[in-house]
């Protein structure tokens, strides 16, 4: 299934309110659906199942859903209906909301999931201006925009050894790590941090970030979900 025929069935899916907490993912099946992270505007859980795994009717608030690995599940939604949906390493999503159980029946669940507390509950954060170094408007050839809402803008970063990106900012963001690298990062005051990523890393830049970086090891893909709530000014 193509990634924009995934997004389109998901969708369709019953958009999930608040009157069907009872029903959520991480209450429901908590084995399979980790909580790794979670504040006031995002909730991260890892997802992991081998072939043969059911999960329960359960219900998911707008989410964007990061693969790491390659897996097929037969999906039943709320009304019985039944649909084959799969899910390729690096496929990201978006979606509204789900209602559904699933079976596992081939490859290995591994995802990673950041909900969205915003669109949950129906607010619109207020437009902020980006910063005039925006790491996709200094080097969009790394910074690639994979799609954006009103609740988030995402990215894929890919980089190889020795590529450098320049001086660049980014918004309140959660970076999920698809491979190896070592980048050696320079802070706007001069000073320079060696940091590791590896799979499956998550890691939650809640103030955001500016820094360049040169890549010293390794060949790196991340995914950026640039949370807009985050982001919008208070008071």
């Amino acid at each position: 299934m193509c990634a924009r025929l995934a997004a389109a069935m998901l969708a369709a899916l019953p958009y999930v309110t608040s009157a069907q907490a009872a029903d959520d993912a991480v209450s429901v099946d908590p084995t399979v659906h980790h909580v790794i992270m979670e504040d006031e505007f995002i909730r991260v859980f890892d997802a992991m199942a081998s072939v043969g795994t059911k999960s329960p009717l359960h219900t998911h608030p707008p989410t964007v859903v990061v693969s790491l690995s390659k897996a097929r599940f037969r999906m039943t939604q709320a009304d019985g209906k039944t649909a084959i949906f799969d899910l390729n390493p690096g496929q990201v999503l978006w979606f509204e909301g789900a209602h559904h159980s699933w079976e596992l029946i081939s490859g290995e669940l591994r995802v990673m999931a950041v909900e969205i507390k915003s669109a949950k509950d129906g607010r619109t954060p207020a437009a902020t201006p980006r910063r005039p170094n925006d790491s996709v408007t200094v080097d969009p050839e790394t910074h690639h925009v994979l799609f954006e809402n009103p609740h988030v803008r995402v990215f894929e970063g890919r980089t190889s050894m020795g590529r450098r990106s320049p001086m660049h900012s980014h918004p309140p963001t959660v970076l999920i790590s698809l491979d190896w690298m070592r980048l050696k990062l320079t802070l706007p005051d001069g000073k320079t941090v060696i940091h590791d990523f590896s799979p499956a890393q998550v890691l939650w830049f809640d103030k955001g970030a500016e820094h360049s970086w040169e890549a010293i090891a390794g060949g790196g893909r991340v995914i950026a979900v640039e949370v807009k709530a985050a982001a919008a000014p208070t008071g």
